[in-house]
Formats: C-alpha cells, sequence, structure tokens
C-alpha cells in the first residue's frame, strides 16, 4: 500500500472505497440492527458509510426500530400492502421496482451518492428479501453503470433458511439463480456470499459455550443446563411451530449469530483502510475479491490465532491454522472436502506472523480443500507498534455446501408436487410465489449445473 502523506490525502485514502449498508426484509434488518446493538461505540464497519432498513411489512419495521433504536430516517416502508408479501417473491420484486423513486430518495437523504459498492443483507427465504434483493441490485446498476457510466460493486449477504422448509428452499434457489443470470448482463451481484443461520449457531456455542448459555438462559427465562439442551432446541424453531418459547427461542438466536455477518464484512473492508504503521501487500480493494472469486462464496474468518514462529514447526502450524479455518470457522457447513474453485485470503498480523514467505506453506495447506487448478489469490496485512490479534479471512469460491444438496432436493419435490396437466394444480406457482412453474424449474436446473459435482439426477422439464 503506497503511503501518501498529509491529513487530506489520508482522508481520501480513508474515502476511497466507502459502502453503503442495505438490509431488506426482516432477516436483513435484523442483521444491522443486531450489529449496531452489539457493537460498543453503535456503528457500522468503517468502511460503511450508511445504512437503509427496508421492508414490505410495518409492524416487522416497527419492532425492528424498537428493538434496536433505529432512527425513523433510517428505514423504509414501501409497496402497495402493509402487511408484507408473505412467501410471494415476486411481489417483493415488483414492489421494489414500483417503489424506485422513494427508495431512491430516502437513499440520497442518507447521502449513499458517491460510494463504491453496496452490502445487501437479506434472508435468502422470504418474500420480500428474495423478491426485493434482485430488484434493488437491477435498479443501483441501472443507476450508476447505465446512466453515471460508473462501476459499482455489489455484495450480498445472504442467509440460508433451515432445512425442512421446502417453500422457502424454493425460494433461495430462485433468488441466486436471478442473481447470477443478471451477472452475465452486469446487472447482478458482484458476489453472494452464503451463511447458514443453523451453521453459525453452532459456530458461536462452540465459541462461547459459556456466554452463549447465560444470554439464552437469560433472554429465555428458562433453566439452560449445557449446550447440548439449546442444541436441542434449534430443531422446535424451525418445524412451523408458533409456541412463546419457540418464538423467544429463535429471537435469541438472531441476537447471537447476527452479528456475524457484519464481522465478515468487516474483515473484508478493513485491508484497504489507510492507517499509520500498516501495510498491504498486495493492496485490496472491493473489486479484487469480484474479479478474484468465483460468484458465489462461503466465508471463513478465525479470529485470535496462536501462531508462534520461535515455537515449533511454521508450516505445521499454518496447516493447522487452516485446517480449523475451513472445517470450524466457515459460515456455512462446507465439510471436509470442500472443493472450492476459488480461494481469496487476507492472512493479518503483526510483521513477523503475516509474511509472503509462508504463502507456500499456506498454498500447501489448502491444497486438500480445492478443486485441482483452482485459483488461490493471498493478500497480507502487515502491522507495526501494539500487537494485533492474527486473523485469517478465507473465502471460498463456489464450494462444495451439503445443505444445498438438502435445499434442491426440497423445492424439486415441492415443484413436483404441484405439477400435473391440471390448469388448476398449476395455478399454485402464480398463487403461492406469483410467477410461473417454468421459471422454478429454470431456477432448479440452473442450480443442478452449477454444482453438478454432487448432485444426482438429470434436469428437471
Amino acid at each position: 500500500m503506497q503511503k501518501t502523506k498529509g491529513k487530506g490525502a489520508d482522508e481520501e485514502l480513508g474515502k476511497a472505497a466507502e459502502m453503503f449498508a442495505i438490509g431488506i426484509g426482516e432477516c436483513g434488518s435484523n442483521i444491522v440492527g443486531s450489529y449496531l446493538k452489539a457493537s460498543e461505540d453503535k456503528k457500522l464497519p468503517s468502511r460503511v458509510r450508511g445504512y437503509l432498513l427496508l421492508n414490505t411489512d410495518r409492524s416487522d419495521l416497527t419492532k425492528v426500530r424498537q428493538k434496536y433504536g433505529i432512527p425513523k430516517e433510517h428505514t423504509l416502508l414501501y409497496g402497495e400492502s402493509e402487511i408484507g408479501v408473505g412467501g410471494r417473491f415476486m411481489d417483493g420484486y415488483n414492489a421494489v421496482m414500483e417503489s424506485k423513486d422513494i427508495i431512491f430518495d430516502q437513499l440520497t437523504n442518507l447521502g449513499f451518492e458517491g460510494v463504491s459498492g453496496f452490502c445487501i443483507f437479506t434472508s435468502l427465504g422470504g418474500g420480500t428479501g428474495c423478491g426485493g434483493t434482485p430488484a434493488i441490485i437491477e435498479l443501483l446498476k441501472q443507476k450508476f453503470q447505465e446512466e453515471e457510466g460508473r462501476r459499482i460493486f455489489v455484495y450480498v449477504i445472504g442467509v440460508l433458511p433451515f432445512e425442512g422448509q421446502s417453500s422457502e428452499a424454493l425460494n433461495s434457489i430462485w433468488a441466486v439463480s436471478k442473481l447470477l443470470r443478471a451477472q452475465l448482463q452486469e446487472r447482478g451481484a458482484d458476489l453472494t456470499i452464503l451463511l447458514s443461520n443453523r451453521t453459525m449457531l453452532k459456530r458461536i456455542l462452540q465459541w462461547r459455550r459459556g456466554d452463549s448459555v447465560d444470554y439464552l438462559a437469560k433472554e429465555l427465562d428458562v433453566d439452560v443446563a449445557n449446550v447440548q439442551s439449546i442444541e436441542q432446541m434449534v430443531p422446535s424453531t424451525v418445524d412451523g411451530g408458533s409456541s412463546e418459547l419457540e418464538t423467544r427461542t429463535e429471537q435469541a438466536f438472531v441476537e447471537l449469530v447476527n452479528p456475524l455477518a457484519l464481522d465478515v464484512i468487516e474483515a473484508m473492508l478493513s485491508p484497504g483502510v489507510y492507517e499509520p504503521e500498516k501495510d498491504v501487500f498486495p493492496t485490496t480493494d472491493l473489486a479484487d475479491y469480484a474479479r478474484k472469486l468465483d460468484p458465489v462464496v462461503v466465508p471463513a474468518l478465525y479470529n485470535d490465532i496462536g501462531l508462534i514462529p520461535d515455537a515449533g514447526s511454521m508450516p505445521r502450524q499454518l496447516r493447522t491454522m487452516i485446517d480449523y479455518a475451513v472445517t470450524q470457522c466457515s459460515y456455512a457447513d462446507v465439510g471436509d472436502t470442500p472443493n472450492a474453485e476459488s480461494v481469496y485470503y487476507v492472512f493479518d498480523g503483526p510483521r513477523h506472523i503475516s509474511k509472503a514467505e509462508y504463502g507456500m506453506h499456506i498454498k500447501e495447506a489448502l491444497d486438500k480443500y480445492i478443486a485441482p487448478g483452482a485459483a488461490i489469490t493471498p493478500c497480507y496485512v502487515q502491522h507495526q507498534g501494539p500487537e494485533p490479534i492474527v486473523k485469517l479471512l478465507l473465502l471460498l469460491g463456489l464450494p462444495k455446501i451439503p445443505e444445498l444438496v438438502q435445499l434442491i432436493n426440497e423445492a424439486t419435490q415441492l415443484v413436483n408436487l404441484h405439477s400435473g396437466p391440471s390448469a388448476l394444480k398449476q395455478s399454485w406457482f402464480m398463487r403461492s410465489k406469483g410467477t410461473t412453474r417454468k421459471e422454478l424449474v429454470t431456477a432448479i436446473n440452473d442450480f443442478r449445473e452449477l454444482f453438478s459435482y454432487y448432485m444426482e439426477g438429470g434436469t428437471l422439464e
């Protein structure tokens, strides 16, 4: 990173690639809100200039404002109805398109002009987020790239639904397919970052057992004796139950899990932030991730790594670091053999730890987790002065994600269930999703082709 002297130059470097955060739907709004609540200074990552929470449901938006203390000007209710769109993602898509003017007016009031990109946080199961996310990206790309002639980068942070929710699974597959197809015309997300609620919950219970038990016991007002009893409660929150305990359990999980999504964005943005006594080799910024990775990514973030150069073999320590990051710190479960088709890693620490000389050992450690011929892009962040924590961010492009097999199978079964020669039977697709069977079949086949390395069976007709 080139160091430029002078206060004005420092400020320009700090503003070089600012992002704007958009939380859409209940899930996306909760992610941003819970991060603000959890952070000590009530601020988003340093390179995120501002945020806006969007929803088609007045009740959900009001709850988010009250729960997290969100100022009204950072929220926007849009669409014809104030009770949401349910699972009809096409209604969510059309609601954004029809509300283009008020959305951009609100963004303008919050000072989004001039940013280099957007982070969009959303559920990949609901109607507002699934439908609204491709629509808002299309509008942003049209405004900046087609009307102003300026390239922007858009990252979608999408949360996968739990297993056993076939309708939400179908929504997820449609949404990701829509984003990827739009990318062909440069109107889609530059990166779609997949997170799993179930996997993130499992991770945080492993990392923070004591804190998690205390927190859940307090929030649920029940005797939470051990972590196993907490984990046993998870399925009851996703199988359609609606008891008061299940509702409170799910909300408690939200507070534990959602801040992790912003932690990844902060790790992705921070290398490019200018700081005294900090060097980045090579310089990384928003465009680097999008240009070097496949379009669907699973992140893994390993914080506070205990590497000691003088205490044993560094190749062995680095191999252990990579093994732990992939298998224990990924935000969606990629198993022991993710077979990723591309990898971007950011190795961040003091100068005697984060060294390019270790790149050969890191590559060797990554070999068993990547496909033959996969590209590996390194970035080293070195700090001088007070000893910083050592951390590793791994971005795995197009890895195997066992959860996706279940989602694809559930979506396929649902489509087959409502298929047949009867027009009345096939009307389910338009009534429940707002689109045709053909479009949903195309989306499922996109997934089968994209993740064909572990899918069985042919395409749907």
